[in-house]
C-alpha cells in the first residue's frame, strides 16, 4: 500500500538528515512569494495625499503562514518622511495566495517641513521602501522567517494652497416673491410689505422687527460667491467642475455643482450661482447675516488630470476646507 508523505514531513526529514551543514536554499524548498499587486495614488485633497498598496502573499506549505510585518518607510526626494509598521492579524491558507490592501496617507505640511525648495516645484518624487516578513513553520533547517523587499516610486503633485470666500451676496426677494411665497405657504401671515422689510433688514445686516419665523415660507433666496483658490507652487490645478456642498457657521447653506470656472496664473476662481429656501435659515446662518460675517466650511471633490507620471487616469480631489468669511 502507498503511503503518502505531507510536505512538512519530508522536510522535516530532510534536516535532520542533513546535518548542520546544509541549508534551507541547499534542499531548493519553496519560499513564500510576494508581489506588489497594486501601488497608486487613492485620493488627493488640498491638505494631503493617501496611497494604496495591494500586496499579495503566496504560501507553497501545507501548513498556514501568519504575516509577521510590513515596513514601509517613505522618502520624499530621498529625504525619509516616516515610517510604519503593520503587524500580525493576516493569515494565508495552505497552498493559497492571499492579496491583502495596506493604505498610507501623507501630510503635505509635513512634507513641506523636509523641502526647503518646496515653493519651486510642480511635483516631488516620492520612494516606498516596502519590507515584508514572513514567518516559516518551525522546523530544523528552516530559518524563523524570510524577508522581502520592493522600491516602488510615484511622482506626487505639489500642492500648497490658500482658499477664501469673495463677493458673498445674497439678492433681496422682490416683494412680489414674498406674495407668491405667502399664497404657497397657504397660511394667513402679516402684511406682505412687512414681511418684505424684515427679510430686506436681515440680508442687510440690520437687527429686524421679527414679523414672522423666516422658516414659515418656503422664500427661494438667490445666493452668490466666489471660492478663490491659489496654489502657491508650480503645479498647476486645472479644474472643469467642482460638486460641493456649503455651510455656513456649521449649517448647510447649498449643494451643487459649477463648470463657471476661470484661471488667473496659479489662482482659480470658482463662481458659484444657487439658490436656498428661507426655511433653513437657523440662528446660526442667521447671525452670520447680521453681522455680516461668520465662518464657512466647504466640502467636496473635483476630477483633476495630472501629468502621467501622477496617475494616467483623472484624480478626485478632494475639498474639505474651513475659514472666515465676508457677507455684502
Amino acid at each position: 500500500m502507498k503511503r503518502f508523505v505531507s510536505g512538512a514531513v519530508i522536510i522535516l526529514i530532510m534536516s535532520i538528515c542533513a546535518g548542520p551543514g546544509m541549508t534551507f536554499e541547499s534542499f531548493s524548498v519553496p519560499k513564500p512569494k510576494a508581489t506588489i499587486e497594486g501601488f497608486d495614488i487613492e485620493s488627493i485633497s488640498l491638505r494631503d495625499i493617501t496611497f494604496l498598496f495591494d500586496v499579495g502573499i503566496s504560501n507553497p506549505y501545507p501548513v498556514h503562514l501568519k504575516l509577521q510585518d510590513i515596513k514601509i518607510v517613505f522618502f520624499i526626494d530621498n529625504h525619509q518622511l516616516f515610517s510604519t509598521n503593520t503587524s500580525g492579524g493576516f493569515v494565508i491558507d495552505p497552498k493559497k495566495k492571499r492579496i491583502t490592501t495596506f493604505r498610507v496617507n501623507l501630510i503635505y505640511s509635513d512634507i513641506m517641513k523636509i523641502i526647503k525648495t518646496y515653493g519651486d516645484r510642480d511635483f516631488l518624487s516620492c520612494l516606498a521602501d516596502v519590507t515584508i516578513v514572513i514567518p516559516l513553520p518551525d522546523m530544523p533547517g528552516l530559518p524563523k522567517s524570510v524577508s522581502l523587499n520592493f522600491k516602488l516610486h510615484k511622482n506626487i503633485p505639489a500642492i500648497k494652497p490658500s482658499v477664501h470666500i469673495a463677493n458673498f451676496k445674497v439678492e433681496r426677494p422682490t416683494l412680489n416673491e414674498i406674495n407668491d411665497a405667502i399664497k404657497k405657504s397657504g397660511k394667513n401671515l402679516a402684511d406682505p410689505n412687512k414681511i418684505h422689510g424684515m427679510f430686506n433688514d436681515i440680508l442687510s445686516g440690520k437687527k429686524p422687527a421679527k414679523i414672522i419665523n423666516p422658516a414659515d415660507l418656503d422664500l427661494k433666496l438667490r445666493v452668490n460667491f466666489d471660492i478663490v483658490l491659489k496654489n502657491e507652487t508650480r503645479a498647476q490645478l486645472l479644474f472643469n467642475r467642482l460638486d460641493y456642498n456649503f455651510f455656513v457657521n456649521s449649517e448647510k447653506l447649498i449643494s451643487g455643482n459649477t463648470l463657471d470656472i476661470k484661471r488667473e496664473g496659479s489662482t482659480s476662481i470658482l463662481r458659484i450661482s444657487n439658490v436656498f429656501s428661507s426655511k433653513i435659515l437657523g440662528k446660526s446662518i442667521l447671525d452670520a447675516f447680521m453681522n455680516l460675517k461668520g465662518n464657512f466650511s466647504l466640502t467636496g471633490y473635483s476630477m483633476l488630470k495630472f501629468p502621467d507620471s501622477i496617475k494616467k487616469e483623472p484624480l478626485k480631489l478632494n475639498f474639505d476646507e474651513k475659514g472666515d468669511m465676508s457677507i455684502r
